[in-house]
């Protein structure tokens, strides 16, 4: 049972703010490319009609999970979250101040419709490996984590929030 306690909130870790903890192939990566190689950087996206790059979600979560950064600057990440959300920012905080050990991997988001994108994660924590998804929205010009998704991940370990209301 606690493995199942510890993962829900893990999910909602990835989930309501999609650290750099992981990388984006799964693959451990020298420090040096090798000649041969060729590094690909996703440009960020500022409009609805491309999806947000990998590295806009790594930043995403870090700033979610990061105690420096104010909360009026986390409430952004999430559509339609509010200053009364501010304890569960902070859960995410302490969450991932308790376990530096948990890794994930995001994968390449899609653009399902225009202003929608979905994100899948791995998630490894304790030795277990999750698959999760995020879905986005493009709100008041940005990528932000969607809130249906952001108020399930929410319901499901069991919290509540004003904004989902």
């Amino acid at each position: 049972m606690r493995g199942r306690v510890l993962m829900a909130p893990a999910a909602v870790l990835v989930g309501l703010a999609c650290a750099a903890c992981g990388t984006d192939g799964g693959e451990a990566r020298s420090s040096a490319p090798s000649p041969a190689s060729i590094q690909v950087t996703e440009a960020p996206s500022t409009t609805p009609d491309r999806a947000p790059s990998t590295q806009q979600l790594d930043e995403m979560l870090t700033r979610a999970v990061d105690p420096q950064v104010p909360l009026e600057d986390k409430i952004q990440l999430v559509q339609g979250a509010t200053p009364a959300d501010g304890p569960l920012f902070d859960e995410l905080v302490k969450l991932r101040q308790d376990n530096p050990q948990v890794s994930w991997n995001i994968s390449r988001p899609v653009l399902e419709q225009p202003g929608l994108a979905k994100a899948q994660f791995s998630v490894l924590m304790g030795g277990t490996n999750q698959l999760a998804y995020a879905s986005l929205a493009f709100d008041d010009g940005r990528w932000k984590l969607q809130k249906s998704y952001a108020c399930q991940m929410i319901t499901q370990v069991g919290r509540d929030s004003p904004s989902c209301h």
